[in-house]
């Protein structure tokens, strides 16, 4: 009884195996048929950090504390750190195609100069209750803003936007050719 069991197990074993080859040698003989699908442009979306930094600025302030009978001022640091950011919305590229050339004209927005702060302490010689820190915040933010949203610094944050966006047009085999939106 036990070896009639181990020839019906051999006997399907090799049934499988042999219908297992057929099917393969069928798969090999499929005609992949190209899609009717033709891609019409491809390009990058959302935004890229041309420029980061991180930083930190300060203001000196003068505070004043009046009490029931006196009136004293001291001097406090308003001390801020900041992200500071060039950056291009890519939706907002404009390519190109030059006919009966492989040169792609890619028109380019003006860079978004960004900051964000990254913590904000406040120093004095003494406890001040209730201190608005908003008038030296934004004197901080202006001085970063001055420091870094400079000319030079802006042709340097396009010379990587124009880097990094002719690798991508290259990939395709073609030149790109950059021009300023206005």
């Amino acid at each position: 009884m036990l070896g009639n069991v181990v020839k019906l197990a051999c006997l399907l074993a090799i049934v499988y195996f042999v219908l297992r080859c057929i099917d393969a040698k069928d798969q090999e003989d499929i005609a992949v048929q190209p899609t009717p699908i033709e891609i019409q442009e491809v390009r990058p979306i959302g935004e890229l950090y041309a420029y980061t930094a991180i930083t930190e600025d300060f203001t000196i302030d003068n505070v004043e504390k009046v009490g029931f009978f006196t009136r004293s001022y001291y001097k406090s640091v308003q001390m801020l750190r900041m992200q500071v950011s060039f950056v291009i919305d890519l939706d907002s590229v404009d390519y190109i195609r030059q006919e009966q050339s492989d040169t792609v004209i890619v028109r380019l927005p003006q860079l978004r100069f960004v900051q964000a702060s990254q913590g904000s302490r406040f120093l004095c010689e003494v406890e001040v209750p209730d201190y608005n820190a908003a008038r030296a915040i934004q004197t901080v933010e202006r001085k970063i803003k001055s420091h870094f949203d400079t000319p030079a610094n802006r042709q340097k944050a396009m010379a990587h936007v124009r880097e990094v966006l002719s690798a991508f047009v290259q990939q395709f085999g073609l030149v790109p050719k950059f021009e300023e939106k206005h």
